[in-house]
């Protein structure tokens, strides 16, 4: 439930300084008990932005 907004952000191309991350394209996530980390690491594909692209525009 923690997971999927921090993949969004970095899906929309957020830096996740913003919310707490080790890095722009890294953050650890503690699981609810407190006995796993998790870290979450995003890879940068130099895909053009698909919400800021122009996917919609007829030609």
């Amino acid at each position: 439930m923690m997971m999927y907004p921090i993949m969004e952000a970095v899906r929309s191309g957020g830096d996740l300084e913003n919310v707490g991350g080790d890095s722009k394209y890294s953050k650890v996530i503690m699981c609810p008990d407190g006995c796993v980390l998790f870290r979450l690491t995003a890879k940068l594909l130099e895909n053009e932005n698909f919400f800021k692209g122009k996917f919609f525009e007829m030609s």
